[in-house]
């Protein structure tokens, strides 16, 4: 079969910039680069095609291949993470920064924004708010792994991905039903996962509503909390490349202002 708009598959990638990978899904590759992070979740991801989680150049690429098919694409900018705008650098107040002290390169969060810090000048801190890869030409390199059809499995594998954690779910009479530890509660960031989980299952999978069931048995859980693939990525990892739903609910790790 070839892909097409709406379908759920799974894909193993490497990026490119510069002739140099820096950031791949597979794991023995990722060490081979050097590159390899224990935070990082390896294998192929899952890819809802035409729900704009991967770069447009990318995801283009996609649609009319072959299940199965490996090849490359390169991206220009605009096709990728954009030219570099001048004018998202900008020079906020060091007071700012209530909890660490910002240095060339953190990645911190302002504003609802996120950006990189390239200089500290005096009582001031140039932030640019640039995706990191903005300007810069990108290659793919991936392989179309397979395709997931069945609703359940298509469900859980959402949850897997944009939840960042495996939690026990079914479909009744169009509702998906998800079950969850109630130990979840204790991340902040769950409460957005949560909301745009359910707009992304009620979106692709076309279920009429979505029950979270809270679960108290005594067992402690860990959320992974990795970000899947999607238009954040960059010099990162995979897993930060968001779609649009999973990035209002991410956590990114970086600093907080």
């Amino acid at each position: 079969m070839t892909v097409k708009n709406g379908d759920f598959i799974r894909i193993d990638y490497t990026e490119f910039v510069d002739g140099q990978a820096i950031a791949t899904t597979v794991k023995d590759l990722a060490e081979e680069k050097g590159i390899f992070s224990e935070e990082i979740q390896y294998g192929p991801h899952l890819v809802v095609v035409g729900a704009g989680q991967l770069v447009k150049g990318f995801e283009s690429d996609l649609v009319g291949k072959e299940i199965g098919y490996s090849g490359r694409v390169e991206m220009d900018p605009e096709n990728a993470f954009g030219l570099h705008d001048p004018k998202n650098i900008e020079l906020v107040p060091l007071n700012r920064f209530k909890e660490e002290r910002p240095v060339p390169g953190m990645r911190v969060g302002m504003d609802n924004r996120t950006g990189t810090v390239t200089r500290v000048i005096g009582r001031k801190v140039s932030i640019d708010f640039n995706h990191p890869l903005a300007g810069k030409t990108v290659v793919y390199e991936y392989t179309i792994r397979e395709t997931v059809e069945d609703q359940t499995e298509r469900l859980k594998a959402l949850i897997k991905t944009f939840g960042r954690v495996d939690l026990e779910a079914e479909i009744k009479d169009e509702v998906a039903v998800i079950t969850v530890p109630w130990e979840l509660n204790y991340y902040k960031e769950w409460v957005m996962i949560r909301r745009g989980l359910a707009e992304m299952i009620i979106q692709h999978l076309g279920m009429k509503e979505v029950h979270y069931i809270e679960k108290h048995t005594g067992e402690k859980v860990r959320a992974e909390l990795i970000s899947p693939p999607g238009k954040e990525s960059g010099s990162e990892g995979p897993q930060d490349m968001e779609s649009k739903t999973a990035e209002e609910s991410s956590v990114s790790g970086d600093a907080a202002v």
